[in-house]
């Protein structure tokens, strides 16, 4: 299995297909894995793809807290450095989409084009989730994973995914726990979003091309966070996903990898 010694910790990574290299950097407590069903494959036919678990998850190294997004971003940079390559487009999702934002402002030779999915600026200028809502990122100790992982559901799935997607939702509970994020690393990744990320007023000088996409059903980061970002940044487009929530790329992949074959090219 490929790992990349990186600072002081190890970092697993998958490398699959070709032509420009596309980092993705994943959310919170997620790994490899919940990037089904948009990569490796079908991504991995028109780039290649670079997959890494961040640190406190999936197969990298879990150590103790506290972590913070520029670290991470930091950590990204790294994997790019023992790859060989000195720069790569980026997409990231939710606490991915906050680190890619780390790594484009911080090390910015090292991202081509940059795509945030489902993220937020931070607290200076945002739209904050309801208590009910943002309850689901709380750490459920009092319940076995599996029943943890069930009950947060609707943080990241409309409702109405959720009652027509009973199957493919358990199977990818069933993949997620395969690597299970133990309770010190996620509450280190979650402490990191809450203490460390605030790129508001940084985002005007962001040179890169941006794709900044949302589903229209955003409960956890809503769509008007991503409207923010893209107001912000100076060469950014936004696209919208009609009916998606949070875990767009799960439930809409045909329109999340038109966006990025369209913008990436």
């Amino acid at each position: 299995m490929p790992y990349a010694q990186v600072g002081d910790i190890r970092i697993y990574y998958e490398n699959h297909g070709q032509g420009e290299p596309l980092l993705l950097i994943m959310g919170l407590g997620g790994h490899i894995l919940d990037w089904q069903p948009i990569a490796p494959s079908p991504l991995d036919q028109h780039y290649q793809v670079i997959l890494f678990d961040n640190r406190g998850a999936g197969r990298s190294d879990k150590p103790p807290g506290p972590y913070s997004l520029p670290q991470m971003a930091q950590d990204a940079a790294g994997l790019l450095d023992v790859l060989g390559l000195e720069s790569a487009h980026v997409f990231g999702v939710s606490m991915g989409g906050m680190i890619a934002q780390h790594l484009a402002l911080d090390h910015p030779d090292r991202v081509r084009k940059l795509v945030l999915g489902c993220t937020m600026c931070g607290p200076s200028a945002s739209v904050r989730a309801s208590d009910e809502v943002l309850a689901y990122l709380a750490p459920r100790p009092d319940l076995e994973p599996e029943e943890a992982l069930w009950w947060s559901l609707p943080a990241s799935y409309t409702e109405e995914f959720i009652a027509g997607h009973e199957e493919l939702l358990r199977e990818r509970i069933r993949r997620h726990l395969q690597y299970p994020t133990p309770l010190h690393a996620y509450q280190a990744q979650l402490d990191a979003i809450l203490k460390t990320h605030d790129t508001c007023d940084r985002l005007p000088g962001l040179p890169h091309r941006t794709l900044v996409i949302t589903g229209t059903e955003d409960r956890l980061i809503p769509p008007e966070n991503s409207r923010i970002l893209a107001a912000r940044i100076p060469h950014a487009e936004l696209r919208e996903i009609p009916g998606a929530g949070h875990v767009f790329w799960v439930s809409h992949p045909e329109e999340t990898i038109q966006a990025l074959v369209e913008f990436l090219g």
